[in-house]
């Protein structure tokens, strides 16, 4: 992976590891948290519908992203998240439930300005050419996260509650500021428009609606993250009836859809080269329809296949996503690209997690998997078969490396 050359890029990505596995080991716990206390599936599926609303006014976020140093932004973003997680540490009954769902809220404010930020960053930090790299690492720290964070979280929060989870994530939030702050970087300067603000919000929107590539992947990416929507609060039934384990063992699967995600981190730039990034996130998306439907099978090792291929076809979707994004876009829009193309995916799936929660109760379960099966499957062949054609580079940016010689 040549991105790993830049000694800045290294500190970036451990400081994002130390803090994405904190992260990771608490979040995934919030839902076994709010299930032990209430003892609901749908309650417990709130958690991540939660987490899913700040994306309707992630364009907010963008525009922030875009008009100051994206480098200080993170820094201040990680501070604030390592403070509020500390508000679980009330948490004590079910009527405290709420402490949850409000820090799950701010994790995806978080989420948000995090991830389009590094993002945007990484476009200043990396030549174009070592971004399909990049994306690629942070896909495998994403696999091994999702394999040891999940099984670290759930021992930790069996053994001592999540109160412990909670000061741990606190400190991997300073660890993240600390490997910032070694970071130097010769940012794009934020550009004054004296644009009204309405124009400037909307300016990502006009951007991904005049690239043809970006519309269509933006559009049938949308359509099939909807159906994603449905398997957050279907995947404690497919874990407690389909499977009959407690709810506990959904950290098991999320863990085993690591080792795909692992996978694909070491073999996606690789693909972006062969197949380009529309029909890569073509064909993920047809992996991922394959591996929902393999959790309809009451059968332990079909679904851990099937959470393998989940893995990996997030993982390369991911990888696509960002380097399509990236590749295409002015780096004083990236913020608001980045965010609202977030947006126009992330709320057909989280408005289908909300329709999930209540579905499971009257619907089974194996035949809403069969649907947002199908529904994933044709907007994966969709892409893979007829992506518009690929536009050339949103801009030519010197290379950086030489602000700093790695060590």
């Amino acid at each position: 992976m040549t991105a790993f050359r830049d000694g800045r890029f290294r500190r970036l990505y451990i400081g994002d590891a130390l803090s994405g596995f904190g992260d990771t080991a608490l979040l995934l716990a919030l839902g076994i948290w709010v299930k032990d206390l209430t003892g609901s599936n749908s309650a417990a599926g709130v958690v991540f519908l939660a987490m899913g609303l700040p994306v309707l006014f992630a364009p907010l976020a963008g525009r922030q992203i875009d008009r100051v140093r994206r480098k200080t932004l993170l820094m201040a973003t990680n501070g604030i998240a390592g403070l509020v997680v500390l508000a679980l540490l009330g948490v004590r009954s079910a009527e405290d439930t709420w402490i949850i769902y409000a820090v799950a809220i701010v994790h995806g404010c978080v989420a948000t300005v995090l991830t389009a930020g590094r993002n945007a960053l990484l476009k200043d930090l990396l030549p174009d050419r070592d971004l399909p790299s990049a994306n690629a690492a942070f896909g495998t720290l994403f696999g091994f996260t999702r394999i040891l964070a999940p099984l670290v979280g759930s021992g930790i929060y069996a053994a001592f509650g999540g109160h412990l989870l909670a000061l741990i994530d606190a400190l991997t939030f300073l660890a993240a500021i600390t490997a910032l702050a070694s970071v130097r970087v010769a940012e794009s300067p934020p550009e004054p428009t004296g644009e009204r603000f309405g124009t400037e919000l909307l300016a990502g929107l006009r951007h991904i609606r005049s690239v043809p590539l970006l519309s269509q992947v933006t559009l049938v990416s949308a359509v099939a993250f909807g159906a994603v929507g449905f398997l957050e609060p279907i995947i404690f039934v497919v874990v407690e009836d389909g499977l009959h384990r407690p709810a506990a063992f959904f950290g098991v699967i999320v863990s085993v859809q690591g080792i795909g995600s692992i996978a694909a981190g070491f073999t996606g730039a690789w693909l972006l080269r062969r197949a380009g990034e529309a029909r890569a996130i073509g064909g993920a998306l047809v992996g991922l329809g394959l591996g929902c439907a393999a959790l309809a099978v009451g059968a332990t090792p079909v679904v851990l296949g099937g959470a393998i291929g989940i893995g990996l076809a997030v993982t390369w979707f991911s990888i696509g996503w960002n380097t399509l994004l990236q590749r295409h876009t002015p780096s004083r829009l990236l913020g608001r690209v980045f965010t609202t193309a977030g947006m126009l995916v992330t709320v057909p799936q989280t408005a289908c997690i909300g329709v999930a929660a209540v579905l499971i109760g009257v619907v089974d379960y194996r035949v809403l998997l069969a649907v947002l099966s199908l529904v994933i499957l044709l907007s994966g062949l969709r892409l893979l078969t007829r992506p518009k054609p690929t536009p050339a580079p949103a801009e030519e940016k010197t290379d950086q490396t030489e602000l700093e010689v790695a060590p």
